[in-house]
């Protein structure tokens, strides 16, 4: 479960979309772009992508970081892993401004589907002051529920899809911010391994870390 995070300073203006009606993949009718994630279903707008999300004009920037906001170079070099806590699907609460603050770059699926909440030039609102102007983060909803926390076979795969492409953008630009990652335990994390008072991703999936890394580098090495 992601924590609450910050959406300071913004930059870029919201792009044109059509707002669309109100569906499973688009439950809150969010105003709807070209994803940059290639493998990503859609891109919705999600409020917490912007530095006011209840009148959503900017998108919030990665050019500050810390509770104190400082100024910091934006970068692209973590890829963190997220679980919802819950098997219901988690996509209407992620389409507003809830109560936890959260929203997470992409939203991961049972069967691998991906929804993308905030476009990866954008901060998202996931992982804390201190990791999220640095990184991509992933919500993946759970499979089952207490203690294992696990997730599906596909949505293994899918995170390992994931972190392969990030990972050819290593030394240039995504979405117009620079990338330094390489498909590594230092550079593929969880949100436990970035604050010792949350358990997520869970037990299940923080153990496959490795086996996800390594699948990551095959597909890498594939394409």
């Amino acid at each position: 479960m992601t924590a609450a995070g910050i959406w300071f300073a913004a930059t870029a203006e919201i792009p044109d979309g059509p707002t669309a009606a109100a569906g499973a993949d688009n439950p809150r009718g969010l105003v709807r772009y070209d994803p940059v994630y290639h493998r990503a279903v859609s891109g919705l707008e999600a409020p917490l992508g912007f530095d006011d999300c209840g009148h959503s004009t900017t998108r919030a920037s990665r050019d500050t970081a810390g509770s104190d906001r400082h100024t910091v170079t934006p970068v692209i070099d973590r890829f963190v892993i997220h679980h919802t806590g819950t098997t219901a699907d988690q996509l209407d609460f992620l389409s507003r401004c809830n109560m936890r603050s959260s929203a997470p770059t992409f939203y991961l699926r049972h069967d691998g589907s991906v929804i993308e909440l905030i476009r990866p030039g954008a901060k998202p609102s996931s992982t804390g002051a201190d990791w999220n102007w640095r990184s991509l983060a992933v919500e993946t909803l759970n499979a089952t529920g207490a203690p294992d926390y696990a997730v599906t076979e596909a949505q293994l795969e899918e995170l390992a899809q994931m972190i392969a492409w990030l990972a050819t953008y290593d030394g240039e630009r995504l979405d117009g911010v620079p990338v330094s990652f390489t498909i590594d335990r230092e550079h593929v994390i969880t949100h436990q391994e970035t604050w010792s008072g949350t358990e997520c991703p869970g037990p299940y999936l923080q153990s496959r870390l490795d086996d996800i890394v390594a699948r990551a580098r095959e597909i890498f090495q594939k394409n």
